[in-house]
């Protein structure tokens, strides 16, 4: 009986380690200088994935699927935080009307990040990224919808 609560408390105190070091895994880390983040590996441009995770969580995996960035940042977090995306008043790149895809189809892993819906749209850029190359279609303004 003495053994098997003893082995109770061992495997609840080895969760629960395990669990802070997931969740502590996940936890974008400030930069110490201002803003330019930087990874163990050198300088990674701003607005890449490697320059928002910079405690490494990148490193031990080449696994970019949207299960895996969605294991750290659930939908609902992502959805709420870019709802009336830079005061466009009902835009929300991460509820794209058309297809939305991967998440890397915007976001790079090491290199600049793309606003894919610029290819039909107006939206401003965040920090270091660049609009997609502009389709053969009419441009649909944002602009006159920002409050």
């Amino acid at each position: 009986m003495k053994n098997k609560k003893l082995l109770s408390c061992l495997v609840a105190a080895l969760m629960l380690v395990a669990l802070v070091g997931v969740l502590g895994g996940c936890a974008p880390k400030q930069a110490s200088d201002g803003g330019s983040a930087s990874t163990e590996s050198g300088s990674a441009p701003v607005g890449s994935l490697q320059a928002a995770h910079v405690n490494g969580e990148l490193e031990s995996t080449d696994d970019y699927s949207n299960k895996f960035c969605l294991s750290c940042h659930p939908r609902a977090a992502i959805d709420e935080a870019n709802e009336n995306y830079s005061g466009i008043e009902g835009f929300n790149p991460h509820k794209a009307h058309l297809a939305a895809g991967d998440c890397t189809t915007c976001h790079s892993i090491d290199g600049t990040s793309t606003l894919t819906c610029n290819s039909c749209h107006d939206a401003p850029l965040p920090e270091g990224w660049e609009s997609a190359e502009r389709g053969a279609g009419p441009l649909h303004s944002l602009k006159d919808k920002a409050s």
